[in-house]
């Protein structure tokens, strides 16, 4: 196995047509989790993945596990329970903002303790993917996850990306915790404004030595439009986005851009390269609706990469 991660998924109803939910005629439900987002576009460049997680015994819960079994990822430590699978409401308004309302205050996946964890088949893979959502989830996830990470093989890379949602926790919370998380990360993957969250400045080359004094071996802030910096292997630098997309639906682009760094840790990718394939995933899926619907083929990535900036985007 390449890689395994733990998290919730969950169903995200998003109105149709868009605009206000208030004016919706209806809904159209979609498979929405950061981890299972990162897994799919993994599969989706050919890497072996599996997602451990606990859902539902209900139709919401069989929907999402449909969807992620199509898309190649191993569900089998996947456990089903009498709690409730997750589900929000995603609601894309006239000006391009993205609105989410959760449901999921004791869901399946809020329940998970180490007991139900897989740790034969994490300590199997090259890489554990893991975010923040996970640690907000509930006291039972982030104790679980604590223990995960202690447990773990020292051949077995950790990434991690904070994805702090403010909905979730506040800010003093999420930096107690991620701060405490960081010693066991070997992986740090943070957007500019978790820096200031979690550090309380945006001066990047110092955040990132702050960062490593806290463990982190290899650090990567995202920027947005403006690329990315990256600490890693002892050399730091700065990488320009190769392509800028018309952005239709944002939700979903740092779970691509996830999915880059991974994929490049696997095949050993030296660090600017590995960067600038995730910067071209995070920008290219924000064309389309939905978390991962629009992940490329690794023929698409490396057709569209290199081509010249004026090329036309094809769709």
């Amino acid at each position: 196995m390449d890689v395994v991660a733990i998290g919730e998924s969950m169903v995200a109803l998003v109105n149709k047509p868009a605009g206000y939910i208030r004016h919706a005629d209806g809904f159209k439900p979609f498979v929405a989790g950061a981890e299972t987002n990162t897994l799919i576009g993994l599969s989706r460049l050919g890497h072996k993945t599996a997602w451990i997680s606990a859902l539902g015994k209900d139709e919401l819960g069989e929907f999402i596990l449909h969807k992620v079994r199509a898309e190649q990822v191993d569900t089998a430590s996947v456990s089903t329970t009498g709690d409730r699978t997750g589900v929000f409401f995603k609601q894309i308004s006239p000006d391009g903002s993205v609105d989410v309302t959760y449901y999921r205050e004791n869901s399946a996946a809020s329940r998970m303790t180490l007991d139900g964890i897989d740790m034969d088949k994490i300590n199997g893979a090259k890489v554990l993917y893991i975010t923040g959502i996970t640690l907000s989830l509930s006291g039972q996830t982030k104790e679980m996850l604590f223990n995960v990470v202690k447990a773990l093989n020292e051949d077995v890379k950790v990434v991690f990306d904070p994805n702090i949602r403010l909905k979730m926790w506040t800010e003093a919370e999420a930096r107690k915790t991620i701060l405490e998380f960081l010693p066991h990360v070997d992986y740090l993957i943070a957007g500019k404004q978790e820096v200031d969250i979690l550090l309380g400045h945006q001066d990047f080359d110092a955040a990132m030595d702050k960062f490593k004094r806290f463990g982190c071996a290899n650090i990567i802030i995202k920027l947005g439009r403006e690329g990315a910096l990256y600490d890693m292997e002892g050399v730091r630098g700065r990488v320009e986005n190769p392509k800028q997309f018309e952005e239709i639906d944002p939700v979903g682009a740092g779970d691509a851009f996830a999915a880059g760094v991974v994929s490049g840790i696997l095949e050993d990718r030296e660090p600017e390269g590995m960067i600038r394939t995730a910067c071209f995933l995070g920008g290219y899926i924000t064309q389309f609706i939905g978390d991962y619907q629009g992940f490329p083929s690794r023929g698409t990535i490396e057709a569209m990469i290199d081509a010249d900036e004026d090329e036309k985007v094809k769709r």
